[in-house]
């Protein structure tokens, strides 16, 4: 290539030189602020076609941990195995996998991009998915189960990164809503369609429908989606104008001067570094978990309720479940009406700061305190179905405040490093899901639907109080103790 082409090339990539260590380097970035490579300049349609498409996979993976709650008995049946905790531990070990999974989908991402890690995760999550379908005995099948959830972990930790990739903070309000309503949607839907298709069919087609379903979004995700990782495109650009220009010395603008190898293990290390060193991490995770770990123990507890108290069958188990979900439908509404809008008159104020993401959360912990009352008691006291059904609606919405409030956060508040703090919170707040189910069945057998419920509910309060604390002193505490990665 020519001098006078090599100036052209790196005149139109917006190349920058300086000085270091007697060597020119030249700086490649974003080809001015309208540079179409740059994801936030992509078309409407593309922006919200990827956040679409990670909807769907966050909508997926929730509902393979869900769809199996209405099937635990005709699998223990099977089996031939009537132990509590196995029972419980064949839902929630999933989750443990959500609390794995980010500990190396966080840093793969930061390094290669997001969009690598799609894909190849995905793959897996099939395979893994079909293998449960599969499982010979309850040992392999908690083994599939762990190994599923920690592949589907990789929507729920690096979703948010994308969006934040994507979206303006102004209008990630709709985003998140979107990305949330997978998650939301996921367990309401899952074990009414668990119910139906294990009376039908039998427990082993669940996994059959979640593997040729999930298998379509996963070619959805290789045809639509592209690379969003600022970090990753600039590397990719630079590698390419290197080939080109035979010039060596160019580096990307984003590039910190550390090897492939050095950038993950600081990667690797930054989930547990933002919980050590980030007193507002490390509330939000225990908060995160309890609120977590209290929705999965609705979740394998109610078919018990639900057989003991009224006699359900599998499939009108599935359907006591709609309260649930109409509740986290209920909730996700609500986060959409108020967030941008609240978040728009704070710009407005020129008041703005990432705390007030928090506001739904505030709603959301008393309210789903309330639900927890309200389910335990009428179940206790044995009043009409509909009762429980509807303080299940309660949790469901406290839940989906809750959950979706924090993860906005943790997106405004750490911006380049969103898909690092939200697998540290994903990490801690799955052990909250996998470990408090585990004791839900001797808590209600000691305390009663009631009594368990109201214990519940008073450290949903307490959850509460601390997220009141971090509104009010967040942003002093970030000031005071930046986080230095």
């Amino acid at each position: 290539m020519s001098a006078i082409e090599t100036t052209r090339l790196l005149h139109h990539d917006r190349v920058h030189v300086h000085q270091h260590a007697d060597e020119e380097v030249h700086v490649i970035d974003w080809d001015g602020p309208d540079d179409p490579e740059n994801p936030t300049n992509w078309s409407s349609a593309k922006i919200w076609g990827h956040v679409a498409v990670v909807s769907l996979l966050t909508f997926m993976v929730p509902l393979g941990a869900t769809m199996f709650a209405p099937a635990i008995q005709q699998v223990m049946d099977d089996f031939e195995s009537s132990n509590d905790v196995i029972s419980s531990l064949i839902v929630s070990i999933y989750v443990l996998g959500w609390g794995l999974g980010p500990l190396v989908v966080a840093p793969l991402s930061e390094v290669h991009g997001r969009l690598a890690v799609y894909t190849a995760s995905n793959v897996l999550y099939i395979i893994f998915t079909a293998a449960c379908a599969l499982a010979p005995n309850l040992a392999s099948l908690v083994v599939f189960r762990l190994l599923a959830g920690t592949m589907g972990s990789t929507p729920l930790t690096i979703g948010g990164g994308t969006i934040s990739d994507l979206v303006p903070i102004q209008q990630r309000g709709l985003a998140l809503s979107l990305y949330m309503f997978g998650p939301i949607l996921g367990p309401s839907v899952g074990p009414l369609l668990g119910g139906f298709l294990t009376q039908a069919l039998g427990w082993r087609w669940i996994f059959w429908v979640l593997v040729a379903v999930y298998a379509c979004v996963t070619v959805a995700q290789i045809t639509i989606m592209r690379e969003t990782y600022p970090a990753a495109i600039l590397e990719s650009k630079t590698k390419r104008l290197r080939k080109e220009t035979g010039i060596t010395t160019l580096r990307s603008k984003l590039d910190i001067g550390l090897s492939s190898s050095q950038i993950l293990a600081q990667a690797i290390a930054r989930p547990a570094k933002m919980t050590a060193m980030s007193s507002i991490n490390l509330i939000l995770s225990l908060a995160s978990a309890y609120v977590n770990g209290v929705v999965f123990l609705l979740l394998t507890t109610a078919p018990v309720m639900w057989r003991a108290e009224y006699g359900f069958s599998a499939k009108e188990i599935g359907l006591a479940f709609i309260g649930f979900g109409l509740g986290n439908i209920a909730g996700l509404a609500l986060f959409t009406a108020t967030s941008d809008r609240f978040i728009q008159r704070q710009v407005a104020r020129n008041r703005l700061t990432p705390e007030h993401r928090l506001m739904q959360a505030l709603v959301g912990a008393p309210l789903l305190a309330v639900g927890l009352l309200w389910y335990g008691w009428s179940a206790q006291t044995h009043a009409h179905w509909a009762v429980p059904v509807v303080g299940s609606g309660l949790i469901g919405a406290g839940n989906v405040l809750f959950n979706t409030a924090v993860i906005g956060y943790l997106i405004d508040a750490f911006t380049m490093y969103a898909a690092s703090s939200i697998a540290a919170n994903t990490v801690i707040r799955s052990l909250g899901g996998t470990l408090l189910p585990l004791m839900g069945g001797r808590l209600y057998a000691a305390l009663g639907w009631g009594g368990g419920s109201s214990l519940l509910a008073l450290f949903a309060l307490v959850c509460g109080m601390a997220l009141i604390y971090l509104y009010a002193y967040g942003e002093a505490m970030r000031l005071k103790h930046p986080i230095r990665l």
